[in-house]
């Protein structure tokens, strides 16, 4: 499977650390990555994507709805170990987590990298393979 370049990787790294650090006080206390889920419908898919940022020391996860253009980005969502019900892993690699302030469950893949062909499908070209790693472990470990 192709990799996106490291130049888009790092346009990519900018962006979401700059909308991270915009919507967080203390942000440099937490490791910041990308994801995204793709939700199935019979004709169609639709596209979410988020920035999450996780603190080991405080096991707490931020998640930041942003656009497919990544114009827009939503309201930082602070979950923590204590408004925290349940956080796994799927078969598909997926993180389904659900929480008390949380309308529903949420899902989403931070994946090592994203493969080019996704880019027309507006998933931001990155690579974050050491970071995917990290957070997969925070999740088993801590929540």
């Amino acid at each position: 499977m192709f990799k996106p370049s490291e130049k888009k990787s790092q346009k990519s790294h900018q962006l979401i650390n700059q909308i991270f650090i915009e919507k967080v006080e203390d942000a440099d206390k937490y490791t910041v990555v990308y994801a995204y889920y793709m939700k199935r419908g019979i004709f169609s898919q639709t596209m979410y994507s988020y920035i999450i940022g996780f603190s080991v020391p405080d096991k707490e996860i931020i998640v930041i709805p942003i656009t497919s253009d990544t114009n827009e980005s939503g309201d930082a969502i602070n979950l923590t170990k204590e408004n925290i019900q349940s956080a796994k892993y799927g078969l598909q690699g997926d993180v389904k987590i659900k929480s008390d302030i949380l309308e529903k469950d949420l899902r989403f893949m931070v994946p090592g990298f994203t493969p080019p062909s996704l880019e027309n499908a507006y998933v931001l070209p990155i690579l974050q393979e050491d970071a995917a790693v990290k957070f997969k472990a925070f999740i088993k470990e801590n929540l």
